[in-house]
């Protein structure tokens, strides 16, 4: 920048050749407008012609210099590319070692191990910087490939980097869907172009301790479920929970409304306000088909001959997850017999199940462990005298103090969870209604709005 100098401007007595100091000067001057007036004072001096004085020199305006512009921040974007680390990927963006060590260090101090770790980045995760003149990083976003519902921040205070999670808010929508079987769930949802399985694994889920869909399906059976899809800027992020769902045979009609109390209890119920919640599940595992059923005469195809078969045997793949149907006690864990590898649990109110041909168990299980209802105990296998890889399910009911193999699917499942209560009874048949109303929709219809505007009304 050109600088001003600010020292004082030369006098005229400065001047090269001045010889005369100030006072000298003085003198000189007084004694020449002396004669100069007795000059005129007499009349005897001749007249003289003075020209104008010269007009003085235009003053020419000396233009401050211009202060120069503040700097500006830089925005650094970059995504990570196969195989590379999140620090090498930064340091490619052009963040120095030093911005990115702080930033981890805020990264791991900020936020839990699950939501972010530096160390396991994909292929695809975009991030932005901020960085001043200097190259401090000021702000920091980073978000996961495929990720719309979150984001990982970081902002520099006066403490340094401070760095959280956020969520970021989407859009909700309620959707009904209503279907007449042909042959599954499954592919009638493929029909409508939502994913089968999501949605079909979570009707399953509301109605486990009603209907086991792998056996009980029949073609011309309804279902009808409002659910929820999240969007962000329109893109679809997530299917969210079922809300109502009704699942509708020849003979039966089975409801489930999910409702929470004003204390926070939270469940599905059906019609009445009893929760769906049962002392079994309909099955022990995910399974392709029911190899065997309950029966007195049964052709066994090793030994080749008719026998008993008072268990349920479930086809599946070597390794499928075997869970305890209800919770209990491990009483049996080792071989018996032509069952192989065998589990069993012995349960309140004098039932007790086994679990049988089991590849392997799980990893700390013993006699005396105990289990809860659709913990994974065991995993499908072909041990003992089995043809292939499936589960043989025994279910024990007591009879005069002695357990007796029954058929499960005989055995009234009480429900264990918590009914409505009596003081919140009005409010839950508001919202069942409001709930079922939607059903009446087509299928595929965004009910969102009449769903809002019957809460507003209720309020």
């Amino acid at each position: 920048m050109p600088s001003l100098d600010f020292k004082n401007p030369r006098r005229d007595n400065d001047l090269p050749g001045s010889f005369l100091s100030g006072p000298g000067k003085f003198i000189v001057v007084i004694a020449g407008l002396a004669v100069l007036g007795l000059s005129r004072l007499s009349g005897d001096a001749p007249s003289v012609e003075t020209e104008p004085a010269p007009e003085p020199p235009p003053v020419i305006a000396t233009q401050a210099p211009l202060l120069p512009e503040p700097p500006t921040n830089q925005i650094i974007t970059g995504k990570i590319d196969r195989g590379e680390a999140f620090s090498e990927a930064l340091k490619s963006a052009g963040i120095s070692h030093e911005e990115v060590f702080d930033l981890v260090k805020a990264l791991r101090k900020g936020i839990h191990r699950a939501d972010f770790n530096p160390n396991v980045v994909q292929r695809g995760d975009r991030f932005t910087a901020e960085v001043d003149s200097t190259g401090t990083v000021l702000g920091f976003e980073y978000i996961k490939r495929g990720s719309l519902e979150s984001r990982i921040l970081a902002r520099r205070e006066s403490a340094g980097l401070r760095a959280w999670k956020e969520n970021v808010p989407l859009d909700r929508r309620v959707v009904v869907i209503s279907e007449r079987l042909e042959d599954s769930i499954w592919n009638a949802l493929i029909a409508t172009g939502k994913n089968p399985d999501v949605l079909s694994n979570r009707l399953s889920d509301i109605f486990e301790y009603e209907i086991d869909f792998m056996v009980d399906c029949r073609p011309g059976d309804r279902f009808t479920i409002a659910y929820e899809e999240f969007f962000k800027d329109d893109e679809f992020v997530r299917y969210g929970e079922i809300l109502a769902a009704e699942y509708a045979t020849g003979r039966e009609r089975h409801q489930a409304y999910l409702y929470e109390t004003p204390d926070g209890y939270r469940g599905y119920h059906n019609a009445d306000g009893k929760s769906l919640r049962g002392i079994f599940l309909k099955s022990p595992l995910n399974y392709r088909r029911i190899s065997s059923g309950f029966t007195n005469r049964r052709f066994h195809p090793v030994l080749k001959k008719y026998l008993k078969h008072h268990g349920i045997d479930y086809a599946a793949s070597h390794g499928t997850p075997v869970w305890a149907t209800a919770e209990g006690t491990v009483s049996f864990i080792g071989r018996k017999g032509a069952l192989g590898k065998y589990i069993e649990v012995k349960h309140k109110n004098g039932y007790k199940t086994g679990y049988g041909h089991l590849s392997n168990y799980r990893r700390g299980l013993k006699k005396g462990s105990y289990v809860q209802q659709k913990q994974i105990i065991g995993y499908v296998g072909a041990t003992g005298r089995a043809t292939g890889p499936h589960l043989h399910y025994n279910f024990y009911t007591t009879h005069r103090g002695e357990y007796r193999l029954t058929n499960p699917s005989r055995v009234t499942n009480r429900p264990t969870g918590k009914p409505v209560p009596d003081h919140f009874m009005d409010n839950f048949i508001d919202t069942r209604n409001a709930l079922y109303a939607l059903f009446e929709h087509d299928s595929g219809s965004i009910v969102t709005a009449y769903l809002e505007n019957d809460a507003r009304m209720a309020e």
